[in-house]
């Protein structure tokens, strides 16, 4: 906990990570925000671009993914700003990560602000452990209308 000799912080301070925006992949066509927990590996992305393709995405020309690889908190408003995102998943980070002050249940969307929502276990996780792919797919079929 950070605090000043006055007392005015009682509450932990951390800066946010504000330079996402040029790490991104993707061309956003269709404003989906896709956050992974870890580093780029061929089985995640080859399972991210299945699940995005079944949903009506090509990850490529739709979306904007970021790889995090780092537990240090970003600012996603910032980023929906920037990008004018009108859709989110994040895979393996919590809303707190995010900047986010949301109560989200896993794979139940969840819509506020005019951006909808759907937290998941990390990929690497629902590769190990597949019973956690209906969850997911179920969440996207609801947030996505498919």
């Amino acid at each position: 906990m950070n605090s000043q000799a006055n007392g005015i912080f009682d509450f932990e301070v951390f800066s946010l990570n504000e330079n996402l925006a040029s790490e991104g992949l993707g061309n956003n066509q269709k404003g989906l925000f896709v956050a992974i927990a870890g580093e780029e590996a061929p089985n995640d992305k080859e399972l991210l671009t299945k699940m995005l393709q079944a949903a009506g995405f090509d990850m490529a020309e739709d979306t904007k993914v970021f790889w995090i690889t780092t537990h240090q908190p970003f600012s996603f408003s910032s980023l929906r700003n920037g990008f004018g995102f009108s859709n989110a998943l994040f895979f393996g980070i919590p809303p707190k990560q995010a900047g986010l002050k949301l109560d989200a249940k896993p794979y139940q969307p969840l819509t506020l602000n005019g951006v909808s929502y759907l937290f998941s276990a990390s990929l690497t996780d629902i590769l190990a452990n597949p019973t956690l792919k209906r969850p997911l797919w179920e969440g996207m079929k609801e947030m996505f209308k498919v």
